[in-house]
């Protein structure tokens, strides 16, 4: 129960935290009662075996001393992410891209957007020819070699950006020229 220290109104709602007369914040009212009991379950017993499992000193712990053993023996680490290949064979694990060089493919989608980015000032035409050079070359060595080379898709990309701002900055030229006449 809530009482009200301004005016003495008394509140059972304690969800109440000020006077509806006056607007003063209302205090806990004291009695004598104890505050409810929770009762709760007894805690569960999670390893009732676990003084009975033998200790053993892990070489590589950094904070040495006893470590209790696994629960279970013969772990094996979680199998490797598939992926499906993108030459139609096989799937391929991840770790089997970590190898390949895409150096080529990714240098031509970086050129090939910033051919987009700055073919308004004429910067798409060398930066444009220079992405799809670099993108036919990364392209050729994926198919060639797929074992090696990697990054057929980021090739595709930079030959496609790449020619989209080259075109795009030729018609740009191609407008200056018409609007100059």
């Amino acid at each position: 129960m809530k009482v009200c220290p301004n005016c003495n109104q008394t509140y059972t709602d304690e969800s109440l935290n000020f006077c509806l007369n006056d607007g003063a914040t209302l205090t806990q009212l004291k009695t004598d009662d104890p505050p409810p009991t929770v009762m709760m379950n007894s805690a569960r017993t999670t390893s009732p075996n676990f003084t009975d499992r033998p200790n053993f000193t892990e070489p590589n712990n950094p904070f040495g001393g006893a470590v209790n053993a696994p629960l279970s023996t013969g772990w094996q680490p979680p199998p490797s992410p598939v992926s499906p290949s993108p030459f139609g064979g096989p799937p391929m694990a991840a770790s089997q891209f970590a190898g390949q060089n895409q150096t080529l493919p990714t240098v031509s989608l970086v050129l090939g957007i910033l051919g987009l980015l700055l073919f308004c000032c004429y910067g798409g035409l060398p930066l444009g020819i220079a992405a799809m050079i670099t993108g036919y070359i990364g392209l050729n060595n994926a198919n060639k070699d797929p074992q090696q080379y990697g990054g057929r898709g980021l090739a595709m990309g930079g030959l496609i950006t790449g020619g989209l701002s080259l075109l795009g900055t030729v018609v740009l030229i191609l407008i200056a020229i018409a609007a100059n006449l």
